[in-house]
């Protein structure tokens, strides 16, 4: 450390620091300190929905093509629920890694935000397609299947924000 270099840590130039971060955050309408959160905040929603989705997905899958008029559901849209399940979660995963990495190409963007988009209408048609044939009249507030719709329209409607 250099011998010319000073620190005041005097009661006025700590209240002047305070006082500067706390109207720059006013001015935002972010409480300070959690700027660094903009970029990782959406990875809270993405991946318990991705997880979950994929559960789903998987087990289905052993038996999308084998027997899947088991379940009462038509042979087709079985597969496509399958197929939904596993590619959705997928999509939601890249445009998150796009989403973080906030590149400045805006072709990149719009791809990262088609495929939020894109695989949370996935999520969304095949949590529908299983609240509608096997939950209609039974489904409660407290099923997982209700989550799961509310964090897939969510990103549906959000996508990625720039």
């Amino acid at each position: 450390m250099a011998d010319n270099a000073t620190y005041s840590s005097t009661a006025a130039s700590i209240r002047g620091t305070l006082m500067t971060q706390l109207d720059a955050a006013r001015a935002v309408g972010q409480v300070p300190g959690f700027t660094w959160t903009d970029r990782v905040a959406h990875w809270g929603l993405r991946v318990p929905l991705a997880a979950l989705l994929l559960v789903y997905g998987f087990q289905k899958f052993p038996d999308a093509f084998v027997a899947p008029g088991d379940y009462g559901v038509p042979a087709l849209l079985f597969i496509l629920a399958a197929f939904a399940e596993i590619l959705g979660p997928v999509a939601l995963l890249a445009g998150g890694v796009v989403e973080t990495w906030k590149p400045k190409n805006t072709t990149h963007r719009l791809i990262g935000d088609a495929l939020t988009r894109g695989g949370a209408f996935a999520g969304l048609a095949a949590v529908m397609g299983v609240i509608f044939y096997f939950y209609w009249g039974a489904l409660t507030w407290d099923d997982p299947h209700v989550v799961l719709l509310g964090l897939s329209a969510f990103l549906l409607l959000r996508g990625n924000r720039y």
